[in-house]
């Protein structure tokens, strides 16, 4: 309740960074956990910020990467406030893990001319019958994407069947290691 306003855009953080942002969007603790390396790797160089939408991802991240990231819930998927948040946020790359898309946020993405990449990408074979209805629509949120690498080979091709895109693979990041 206390953090209800950020789903508007609006953050209530006063920061001055001076870095260049990168924004992750990983929506729950197990997307969360797939952007562990890129933390890793990049938090010194960058001020990173991750956008979830469940309490349990953000208690997660407050506890043990709060030295590394800054937390905040994405916005509803409402173009003023997506636009809200990435001019307060102003990110220079665009991480997105997984399976949440969000039509309007990744439109403005995209007419903002922002990079955006969707890595570990998946979708489940349940997700996939009921996106068949709704092909167009995923087919444009994901044109969105400057590149998309998929977490499986069964994923690669339900995701190069719905987006009609030629998709990479990489593999599972959960399962990558770190060193």
């Amino acid at each position: 309740k206390k953090r209800y306003f950020e789903r508007f855009g609006v953050t209530n953080k006063k920061i001055k960074i001076s870095k260049k942002v990168i924004w992750i969007h990983a929506a729950s603790i197990g997307e969360f956990k797939s952007s562990d390396i890129i933390i890793d790797r990049y938090h010194a160089d960058f001020y990173i910020v991750v956008t979830t939408t469940t309490k349990t991802a953000a208690n997660y991240i407050k506890l043990y990467y709060n030295e590394k990231v800054t937390h905040q819930y994405i916005p509803f998927d409402i173009p003023f406030w997506c636009s809200n948040f990435l001019n307060f946020w102003k990110p220079k790359l665009i991480l997105w893990i997984e399976s949440d898309i969000w039509p309007n946020m990744l439109k403005i993405i995209n007419d903002k001319k922002i990079n955006c990449f969707y890595i570990n990408a998946r979708i489940s074979p349940k997700s996939y019958k009921k996106w068949k209805y709704f092909k167009n629509l995923y087919s444009k949120s994901l044109n969105t994407f400057n590149k998309i690498l998929a977490q499986s080979l069964n994923d690669l091709k339900r995701i190069e069947i719905l987006s009609g895109r030629k998709i990479q693979y990489i593999g599972n990041l959960k399962l990558s290691n770190n060193n």
